[in-house]
């Protein structure tokens, strides 16, 4: 599977590994709002991911204005290539970017 939820008491855990495309989009968002609690904190866990795309790194971006905090931890290569190939690293990790 290209992602995986979990709740834990304090958390909502997104892991996102293999290939997360537009093919997954809409089953990803509907399991997001879905499992989304209300003032819930999002940790999205990328260190599997050998492809995303671009409609998935709207729909991270979408998911960090509505959790009250996300972080991206153990980010992969190919998350982080992704992210500046779409000119997203602030956005999307409060970070400036890498030129």
């Amino acid at each position: 599977m290209a992602f995986s939820i979990t709740n834990t008491p304090d958390k909502l855990v997104l892991k996102l590994e293999g290939a997360v495309t537009i093919k997954q989009a809409q089953a990803l968002a509907t399991r997001l709002g879905e499992t989304l609690i209300d003032g819930a904190a999002v940790e999205v866990d990328t260190s599997g991911l050998e492809d995303i795309d671009t409609c998935i790194l709207q729909l991270l971006y979408s998911l960090r204005k509505t959790a009250t905090a996300i972080s991206f931890d153990d980010s992969s290569e190919v998350f982080l290539a992704a992210v500046d190939r779409c000119g997203l690293r602030r956005e999307l990790l409060n970070v400036r970017e890498v030129v």
